[in-house]
């Protein structure tokens, strides 16, 4: 959810790619292209401090988030968190240009497909946070 990072992205992540002072970790992404991302939260850094990587194929967080789903009653899937990152940073009053670089989309489409769930009253919150009123 933090990084707003594909799957295959987190799967593949390993300690080494990890700039803990800069708040960043570069992976392969879509297209076998490098590119960074958001580091994580502290969680992250303490399982890397113990491990080299996460050990778990996509297939395997999709399992586990499928597992977790069913007892929960709550559908989603390895890339519902992508998408809510990418509206809660909206929602938060991240450009969709800012959202769609820490994010790697290459083209601003997919962010708005995503953040079309703004509503009025989250535009007028927004605006109330950027203007102090």
């Amino acid at each position: 959810w933090y990084s707003g990072m594909r799957v295959s992205e987190v799967a593949n992540v390993k300690a080494e790619d990890f700039d803990w002072d800069k708040g960043i970790v570069v992976v392969l992404g879509k297209g076998n292209k490098y590119r960074k991302a958001l580091s994580g939260n502290g969680e992250v850094r303490q399982w890397f401090s113990e491990h080299d990587s996460f050990e778990i194929s996509t297939h395997g967080i999709a399992t586990i988030l499928q597992k977790l789903g069913k007892e929960t009653g709550i559908h989603c899937n390895p890339h519902s968190f992508r998408r809510g990152f990418c509206v809660h940073q909206v929602k938060s009053g991240l450009s969709t240009r800012v959202v769609q670089a820490l994010g790697g989309w290459e083209q601003l489409t997919m962010v708005e497909h995503y953040s079309k769930s703004l509503t009025f009253d989250d535009a007028l919150s927004i605006y109330h946070k950027v203007n102090g009123g």
